[in-house]
């Protein structure tokens, strides 16, 4: 096994290092193992490893949910959430920083993305924030790590890969991601509060009792979105992948027909990019279900879990030592990859020692996301220094604050499994 597991997880890291596609990168490791264990892969099992990869309807919730976001960002919806945030908060000392936050928390509830969140909140609270004194750096780490919160409020991409992956009810975990969501939107804000009170970062006037009315009401279609989705599970109305579609035909009929600001040229844009981001995840879906397959052949689940059984047989430690590969893998790779890769060898240990995979998968997808904030990669924080027009190890040095606050949620949630599990068990058993 150990010649199989070098050939296959070799050769897809010296293609990645190189620069390659991933789904490239994997496979060409794939064809490697192939061509190296012939009698182990039969041909028929190639061919419908490619074809189990994208075999579950379920894959569609993902192109649903890109759809949904997209479409509520170019009609006008990031507007109008954002004008409900700053006059919420926006007379708080460190106002507009709160704002970014919160306007992150209520945008979880529509994209489901943490790079669509950047660049939906970055391109309008970033420069925002450098006009009313905030440096560029501050301003960039509070948008990336605030980003986070997306794939963790339902939808949720990553969760929905996650529960595909790991057979488990999607439903329940989004359910499950609400709380802990909220939780990072509360522990951010209290560092974001630290932070500005000890610098001195200004607050905006506080806009009337008026203003608040008015960006209440322009904002209350878009915040019925995550209603929509958590009702719709919830109650047994639809599948995911059918909330999935109906989120994305109301953010359609309320960004053409209700709020009037998505054109049919604009509504093409749309489509076109969602065709291709959507795209490069199914892709990577695709050619990850032979890869999936090879790991289960080779038994890799049950020689992990036999191995980690006879060091400790401890849930809460070995929930603790899954997050910290998956957060340092989150420092490389991006949330896909990661999943593909970890999930199917995790579930198993996890199953033998009585972790409850809901827990897992909302501790998962933390952990994941934040490596992706933290240095050599972090893709988030790239993306956020180059709206800012900051430098990126300035970024990286004003997020530690923030990572710092979500670490401690993460540790939090490992120890107490009812934080995630709660809401779950009260509103779907």
């Amino acid at each position: 096994m150990i010649w199989e597991l070098t050939v296959l997880f070799g050769v897809m890291l010296i293609f990645m290092i190189l620069g390659t596609p991933v789904f490239i990168a994997m496979a060409l490791a794939e064809a490697a193992y192939v061509i190296g264990f012939w009698p182990n892969v039969p041909i028929m099992v190639v061919t419908q490893g490619f074809i189990k990869g994208l075999s579950n309807y379920h894959f569609a919730a993902i192109v649903f949910f890109f759809l949904a976001g997209e479409i509520m960002n170019a009609g006008g919806i990031t507007d109008r959430l954002l004008r409900f945030a700053r006059a919420c908060f926006g007379s708080v000392p460190g106002g507009l920083s709160h704002v970014n936050i919160l306007s992150s928390m209520v945008f979880a509830g529509v994209s489901g993305s943490v790079m669509a969140d950047a660049s939906a909140i970055g391109s309008i609270m970033i420069p925002a924030m450098k006009r009313e004194g905030y440096p560029g750096d501050y301003s960039a780490a509070v948008t990336s790590a605030s980003a986070t919160i997306g794939p963790v409020i339902p939808p949720s991409i990553p969760l929905v890969l996650f529960g595909l992956f790991a057979m488990t009810s999607i439903g329940r975990l989004f359910v499950a991601g609400i709380v802990p969501g909220i939780l990072m939107g509360v522990f951010l804000l209290v560092a974001s509060y630290i932070i500005s009170r000890a610098r001195k970062y200004p607050a905006t006037q506080w806009v009337g009792l008026t203003e608040l009315f008015h960006a209440t009401m322009g904002a209350v279609l878009a915040l019925l979105m995550p209603l929509i989705v958590v009702v719709g599970i919830v109650g047994g109305v639809a599948t995911v992948t059918e909330v999935g579609a109906v989120a994305a035909a109301y953010a359609l009929i309320v960004s053409m027909f209700i709020y009037r600001e998505l054109s049919l040229d604009r509504l093409w844009q749309v489509m076109c990019k969602v065709g291709i981001d959507g795209s490069k995840v199914l892709i990577i879906v695709t050619v990850a279900g032979l890869f999936i397959w090879i790991i289960g052949n080779m038994n890799v689940g049950k020689v992990l879990a036999d191995w980690i059984g006879g060091v400790t047989t401890n849930p809460t430690l070995i929930l603790g030592l899954m997050a910290l590969v998956l957060l340092i893998g989150g420092m490389f790779l991006d949330p896909i990859t990661v999943f593909v890769i970890f999930v199917p060898m995790m579930v198993p240990t996890a199953a033998a020692v009585g972790i409850n995979l809901t827990q897992m998968g909302v501790v998962a997808v933390l952990a994941n996301l934040l490596g992706l904030g933290t240095p050599p990669v972090g893709m988030v924080v790239f993306l956020c220094a180059a709206q800012a027009e900051a430098h990126v190890h300035h970024v990286f040095k004003e997020i530690m604050p923030f990572l710092g606050a979500l670490f401690v949620l993460l540790v939090l949630l490992i120890i107490f499994p009812q934080l995630s599990l709660w809401l779950p068990q009260l509103l779907m058993d």
